[in-house]
């Protein structure tokens, strides 16, 4: 009789363990499952909320920029020099420099080019704006010598300083309509994908 009892006590435990056991690993797989379930959605929340910053960082400076020189820039015509400086000293991409590394996230590979291609050529056109400000600079700089001097060689070196700044114009001009087809080719795709 105490072999029977010791027998059926040990395989109802077993049983009983088996049965909780089995159902603790189902609870925890449940729970590991509905968690990255949970991480998931969190991610895909993060991502979106980065792809809407980029399209309201981009369309303000976007719109800034074609309201100031870029408006001024298409208005140029062919010998035409942007003779004036063009005030670029900040930062002015705070969302993609301090979310970069949300960029490898994004899983629409014409996207995330389009993004990186839009932001290059952005950063492109602001080196190109430095570089016609120092153009301007010598120019000026020579003009002032030669208004001082009446001397032809300062008036030889700011007309070759100007002629610099029409053929630069015409760069610039090329960079802010690539600038512009790409900005407003990402801002349609962002609104396409209800960002």
């Amino acid at each position: 009789m105490d072999l029977v009892n010791l027998v059926a006590g040990v395989s109802g435990a077993v049983v009983g363990g088996g049965i909780a056991g089995y159902f603790s690993i189902k609870a925890t797989e449940k729970a590991f499952k509905n968690q990255r379930l949970l991480a998931q959605e969190n991610e895909a929340q993060l991502l979106n909320n980065f792809l809407l910053a980029i399209y309201d960082e981009l369309d303000t400076l976007y719109d800034r920029y074609s309201d100031t020189v870029g408006g001024y820039i298409e208005g140029l015509k062919e010998g035409d020099a942007l003779n004036f400086y063009y005030p670029v000293v900040s930062d002015f991409f705070i969302v993609y420099n301090g979310n970069s590394f949300l960029l490898g996230k994004i899983d629409d590979d014409v996207l995330r080019k389009k993004i990186v291609a839009t932001y290059t050529l952005a950063k492109g056109l602001i080196d190109s704006f430095h570089l016609n400000n120092e153009l301007v600079s010598k120019f000026e700089f020579a003009n002032k010598l030669y208004y001082e001097s009446k001397s032809d060689i300062h008036k030889e070196q700011a007309s070759a300083h100007y002629q610099q700044l029409i053929a630069y114009a015409k760069t610039l001009k090329a960079g802010h309509y690539e600038f512009k087809e790409q900005t407003l080719s990402l801002l349609a795709l962002l609104r396409k994908r209800d960002v």
